[in-house]
């Protein structure tokens, strides 16, 4: 009898170890698990900050080209007006000296 309760007993306590075992195996599993969860999740929130990042710096670059174009179609439009003006006051000097030259071949005649 005596040895049948030792068998049992060490039975029993196998029966234990392995549960133990496998609940332990479990626990690490699930650890595992969640651990690997949170390495995704921080992954995806690192990958959506770095496109957040990247997005805002093509929106700045897209804004600084903007503005580079506006400044070099307002220079362009500068640059139109003043030769447009050079060229009217060629013109006008133009039309002064014909007519001055007009006026002395009148006045000679």
């Amino acid at each position: 009898a005596q040895l049948a309760e030792e068998e049992a007993r060490k039975s029993e306590d196998a029966r234990l170890a392995e549960e133990a075992r496998l609940e332990e195996e479990e626990a690490r599993k699930a650890e595992d698990a969640r651990l690997a969860e949170e390495a995704q999740l921080a992954e995806e929130e690192t990958m959506k900050a770095e496109e957040s990042r990247l997005a805002e710096e093509a929106r700045i670059a897209a804004e600084e080209a903007r503005k580079a174009e506006e400044a070099r179609i307002a220079e362009e439009a500068r640059l139109a007006k003043e030769k447009a003006r050079k060229v009217e006051e060629a013109r006008i000097a133009e039309e002064a000296r014909l007519a001055e030259e007009e006026a002395k071949k009148t006045e000679e005649a």
